[in-house]
């Protein structure tokens, strides 16, 4: 696994103020600021959680730095932070990365400036691929298979497959104490609950497409 990447981030749940989680954004961060302010959401108290794809396909994509390190947000790797992230690498297998990135809606990243690519990979390389917030888990595409969280930090090259890319179907939650994992990656009409699971991404960029699409927040 290349860059510096914190696999697992713990945090407890919000003391003085709400704790939310959305779906995969893909740049649509105008339509995050109309929920958050339907919701009256305060950044100074509140917390929003996401399941990581925040570029890509959607408006705005360049606004994913700003993001990221805002210190109400949080969210974990999607698979296009990924992409962007390796394509944007000086390293082996970078080709490879350009292309498959630019085949996923990656274009615009290679038109924009280097200040503004490096400022967004140097906010990629900080995020984890799972936050757990007391007996919440949230996560991009798949959680592992996995009786502990340990299991992947010990080794998560073995699961960045499965957690950036997969579909399908969901193994169960064997990890105790865990009432519930947010995932995204695959889109569905409205948030589905598998067991313990429960998918949010509802194609927040699908509207820009002329299709059905919005972004779900939900608080936990």
């Amino acid at each position: 696994m290349t860059g510096n990447w914190k696999s697992v981030l713990r945090l407890h749940k919000n003391k003085i103020g709400r704790d939310f989680v959305c779906g995969d954004i893909h740049g649509c961060f105008n339509d995050l600021e109309e929920g958050l302010q339907g919701l009256g959401f305060d950044k100074t108290s509140d917390r929003l959680f996401c399941t990581g794809d925040l570029i890509d396909r959607g408006p705005r994509p360049e606004l994913a730095a700003h993001y990221m390190t805002q210190p109400w947000f949080f969210t974990v790797m999607g698979n296009h932070e990924h992409l962007f992230f390796m394509g944007h690498l000086d390293a082996p297998k970078q080709d490879y990365y350009i292309e498959w990135h630019m085949d996923n809606g990656g274009l615009w990243s290679y038109n924009i400036n280097s200040k503004k690519a490096s400022a967004i990979q140097a906010a990629i390389d900080k995020l984890p691929l799972i936050i757990q917030i007391d007996d919440v888990i949230i996560t991009h595409a798949v959680l592992p298979d996995v009786e502990s969280l340990e299991e992947i930090e010990n080794k998560p090259e073995i699961y960045l497959e499965t957690i950036l890319w997969e579909r399908g179907t969901y193994p169960p939650v064997r990890i105790p104490g865990i009432s519930r994992v947010y995932v995204g990656h695959s889109i569905v009409n409205e948030p589905k609950q598998y067991g313990k699971i429960i998918n949010i991404d509802t194609g927040a960029f699908l509207k820009y497409w002329k299709r059905e699409g919005k972004l779900t927040i939900l608080q936990f």
